[in-house]
């Protein structure tokens, strides 16, 4: 029966209309109002080109020796910030937590960021409202923003309150249906959630919750999760903003709540493509294996090597954004090869939605000295490998803090701190020295969070560890680029 219910589930959420939504390089802090520098964000020097390309690749190694070899590639978007931006009408559904644990400081500062939300959009944006507790209701349907719809909706989120368990599920599901049955004329899409705490009616299963996210992603709607306090269940949503290409936000002081509100909605402002994937097609004699660092789709191809689709949504100005393919391939006797074509697909709001398309391609050389191949190690590919990687193994150490495995969680983070310090070393762009700089001092910082957690009294232990595993947990969606 719980199946049957989440197929019916599912299918409604998935059989509605579809387009974009959007991923971000910086956000604002979490814990106070100040600003934050996300590693991931380029530096200035290494801006991408208003008028090249937006989209790179590289193999881990510009060169191999005959014969068959697993590798990767590692692919990258820099999207410029420039004067072009298009005003591209958005469709964005608030969902709020509305279970008795929201109450007081939370519901209150919930509101006040729902209140933001509506001030911040622009007339004519779409605005939807759902609530869950016990059950998911949904307060405001799909309405165009205009001065009498923005005062019906503030008189709404005036009167929520908070009582009654978490259906998680179902509160996710409504509104994802609300923002997927927007019209074609609104393509940035997405879905801003606000929890505090775990699911516990309806659907409760972290996979089924996290299959919202995926089918949310393949119709072009992103998730934002923002997690309140130190109940919520941050794997439930890592995967929603992870396959939804979202953003995870981690809040201990929900007094941040309107501004990160705010934030988001400035880069949703700023979009400057809506629609967005990335294709990648291998070359003959090459398999893609999996995706990391990004949600990747292989097509249907009968016989041959399969493409892949990584969805993007909507990306706006300045935003980066990047993730690795496995690959096998047959390097032949000699010669130079491509490994794959890199194709960069999107809707471009400031040339009247025109459909662009770009192409980078990833080649290597075939030497037949070992030594020689092994000296020619791609180090911009090897900077996006060390992150992505760095990210998942800061992830794992999170949850071996939540499970009283401090002295795990500390070799862990030590060992992936002094991995990215060295590759760190080795960079071959400012930009790139930078942002593995800055990757190994926030995974420093959990490290020490880890040991105070392990060194806090028996009393405390239980919420300090909470804490520093959410911590933790935040730096690994923050290296990914969530």
């Amino acid at each position: 029966m719980r199946r049957l219910i989440l197929a019916l589930g599912i299918s409604a959420l998935v059989g509605c209309g579809a387009s974009a939504s959007s991923y971000g390089p910086s956000r604002p802090t979490t814990n106070t109002v100040a600003a934050q520098t996300d590693p991931l964000t380029p530096a200035s020097n290494d801006a991408p080109n208003p008028n090249g390309s937006w989209v790179g690749t590289a193999a881990g190694s510009d060169a191999f020796v005959p014969g068959m070899q697993d590798t990767f590639v590692a692919v990258w978007v820099d999207v410029p910030k420039d004067d072009k931006v298009g005003k591209a009408p958005a469709a964005v559904s608030l969902v709020i937590d509305t279970s008795g644990s929201m109450a007081g400081e939370k519901i209150r500062h919930a509101k006040e960021a729902a209140q933001k939300l509506v001030t911040e959009l622009r007339d004519g944006d779409i605005v939807s409202l759902t609530t869950f507790n016990d059950r998911a209701e949904d307060r405001v349907a799909p309405v165009r923003l205009d001065a009498r719809s923005r005062a019906q909706i503030a008189s709404v989120i005036a009167e929520l309150k908070a009582d009654g368990g978490t259906n998680l599920f179902e509160g996710v599901r409504q509104a994802g249906m609300s923002v997927m049955g927007a019209p074609t004329t609104h393509p940035i899409r997405r879905v801003v959630l606000i929890s505090d705490g775990l699911a516990t009616v309806g659907l409760t299963s972290r996979d089924q919750l996290a299959m919202l996210g995926e089918k949310a992603g393949d119709r072009g709607v992103q998730v934002t999760a923002i997690g309140v306090g130190l109940e919520y269940d941050e794997l439930t949503l890592n995967q929603l903003a992870l396959r939804s290409s979202g953003r995870l936000y981690h809040l201990t002081d929900t007094r941040a709540l309107p501004e990160i509100i705010g934030s988001e909605m400035g880069l949703l402002k700023g979009t400057r493509a809506t629609n967005t994937r990335v294709s990648i097609v291998p070359a003959p004699g090459v398999q893609i294996v999996s995706v990391e660092g990004a949600r990747g789709t292989f097509q249907s191809c009968g016989m041959g090597a399969c493409p892949v689709d990584v969805p993007l949504g909507s990306m706006f100005a300045g935003q980066h954004k990047e993730f690795i393919v496995r690959v096998r391939l047959m390097a032949p006797e000699a010669g130079s090869h491509p490994v794959a074509s890199v194709r960069l697909l999107f809707h471009d709001p400031a040339e009247n939605n025109l459909e662009r398309v770009q192409e980078a391609v990833a080649r290597f050389d075939v030497v037949n000295d070992p030594t020689l191949a092994a000296q020619r190690t791609n180090q911009r590919a090897q900077s996006v490998f060390a992150l992505i990687d760095a990210g998942r193994a800061t992830e794992i150490a999170a949850q071996s803090i939540n499970a009283d495995n401090f002295d795990e969680a500390e070799r862990s983070l030590a060992a992936t701190e002094q991995k990215l310090r060295q590759q760190a070393s080795t960079a071959t762009t400012k930009a790139d020295k930078d942002r593995l700089e800055a990757s190994a001092s926030r995974v420093g910082r959990a490290r020490a969070g880890a040991a105070k957690a392990a060194a806090a009294p028996p009393a405390a232990r239980p919420q300090e560890k909470r804490k520093q595993a959410l911590e933790a947990n935040d730096a690994a969606m923050d290296l990914q680029g969530f």
